[in-house]
């Protein structure tokens, strides 16, 4: 990761971009905040690291420099929060686990709500619930879990935090056995754009559908309650890296495992790398302390590193080195196909070399696309603002580079490539207009009915206008519906 710029850098950098009278007009709302929450308030003025910790992201070029960060401490802080950026119309970010590859979309040049401080995990006596707070990281949660016998369908990768990716859907190593993470929310403890706490459930179907993908548009989510799922003692599974030259068989193991795979509780991602470091990476996972017939596929594809074991889920949860190419700046982009066939899988293996040979020349250094079969989870799909009831198998790109000066280069190259790519998937017949982008993985170019489809994004409109007459969470970034 790229070192943490000092507050004081942070310092120069802000009154470089802001003016004198908005530099005031910031204290002035921030100071009306610290006087109002138990948490605390930093500027780019304090020498502790609070305020540098709390903007980082995992791409760096999703980082701003706001006019001062605050360390909520609990729902009536946020509430607090909400009254004074309204009325005041103050640009503001909520972060949960800084994973947001858009610029803007949880962070801001305005008022910074991080949610670190909010890691409650709360299991029920039963252990049939859990509830959590939206600062935790998953591997956090997993290794609280680990020995109770349940666990949470959460994230796969070391970095997501709870917030933004249970509000994008929540794809899971245990999606094929329960749906996606948003499925199997119980509750949303949500703060209004007004600043009015409420829970939402089933009993508000509105704003519960459209909290099941729908972001950030409708509140300051703080806690979530979901239902547990039965969890073995050990798991099966890890990472193994490949060179480029096993690419071709590693494209035929993974669609004989999407056509002829059986067994919800084998899963896999394959991740084909063009760019600096090129070759394959294939993570593995078995809900089972056994290795399955599933994998047999790839059994005769020699590994240069192999770290498959029979371990806790708490510890595979860390096996993916997602953390390696933290810190640089870079994006994710992706489209969803009804299936996988060797020649579109070919045509993705066929980018990632292609566009990787570019890398020197635009400071690129990892570009990535994640292959991601699924069976037919949609089964499990509630009512939801990401539909997948017809259970989409989401492509993620991800590129990172290290100058700013390119960034509008390599994102029109990744949305170029899935345009390529779309095509591809129409000439292989798994292409459905009707499965959409997945929400956590989609460029801030795309719109709401490219996400949710032209009904779904409607309706979620309709519920914005109830919900936030007045626009609040438009000072909040993300996408336009």
């Amino acid at each position: 990761m790229l070192p943490v710029l000092s507050p004081l850098l942070l310092t120069s950098a802000l009154a470089a971009v802001l003016s004198d009278r908005q530099t005031l007009a910031g204290s002035n709302v921030c100071d009306q905040i610290a006087g109002s929450i138990s948490g605390q308030v930093y500027t780019p003025l304090d020498l502790t690291s609070h305020y540098s910790q709390d903007i980082e992201h995992f791409m760096s070029s999703s980082s701003e420099n706001p006019m001062c960060v605050v360390e909520v401490t609990g729902t009536e802080d946020v509430s607090a929060i909400m009254k004074i950026v309204a009325s005041t119309r103050t640009p503001f970010a909520v972060k949960s686990g800084g994973h947001a590859s858009n610029p803007s979309f949880s962070s801001t040049t305005g008022v910074h709500i991080s949610l670190a401080k909010l890691t409650q995990i709360i299991l029920s006596a039963e252990k049939t619930t859990i509830e959590l707070g939206m600062g935790n990281h998953w591997t956090d949660v997993y290794t609280a879990l680990n020995g109770t016998g349940v666990n949470v369908v959460g994230g796969r990768v070391v970095g997501p935090g709870t917030g933004g990716f249970t509000l994008g859907g929540g794809y899971s190593w245990l999606t094929d056995q329960y749906g996606l993470t948003s499925d199997t929310v119980i509750s949303y403890n949500l703060v209004l754009p007004n600043g009015t706490a409420t829970v939402v459930d089933a009993n508000n179907p509105d704003l519960f559908f459209a909290l099941k993908g729908g972001l950030n548009r409708f509140g300051v989510v703080t806690s979530i309650v979901y239902k547990t799922v039965p969890q073995p003692d050990l798991v099966y599974g890890g990472i193994q890296l490949f060179d480029s030259s096993a690419v071709p068989a590693l494209i035929e193991a993974t669609v004989a495992f999407q056509t002829d795979n059986a067994d919800p509780k084998a899963q896999v991602i394959l991740t084909l790398n063009g760019g600096t470091d090129p070759g394959a990476i294939l993570l593995s996972f078995y809900d089972g302390a056994e290795r399955p017939a599933a994998f047999d596929p790839y059994n005769n594809i020699n590994p240069n590193l192999d770290t498959l074991a029979v371990q806790t889920f708490a510890s595979f949860s860390q096996a993916a080195p997602s953390t390696l190419v933290s810190g640089n700046r870079g994006a994710f982009a992706t489209l969803s196909t009804s299936g996988l066939t060797k020649n579109f899988l070919t045509a993705v293996a066929n980018e990632s070399t292609y566009y990787g040979d570019l890398a020197l020349l635009h400071s690129g250094l990892l570009l990535s696309y994640d292959i991601e079969p699924f069976l037919k989870y949609g089964e499990y799909a509630t009512d939801s603002a990401f539909p997948h009831s017809n259970s989409p198998l989401p492509l993620n790109l991800y590129f990172s580079w290290s100058l700013e000066t390119e960034d509008s280069f390599w994102r029109g190259i990744m949305q170029q490539s899935i345009n390529h790519l779309t095509e591809v998937s129409r000439k292989e017949g798994i292409y459905d207009p009707q499965m959409y982008a997945y929400p956590n993985y989609a460029l801030d170019t795309y719109t709401g009915p490219q996400l949710y489809g032209p009904t779904n994004a409607a309706r979620l409109k309709v519920i914005q206008e109830q919900y936030d007459p007045e626009e609040v969470m438009l000072l909040a970034g993300g996408f336009s519906l």
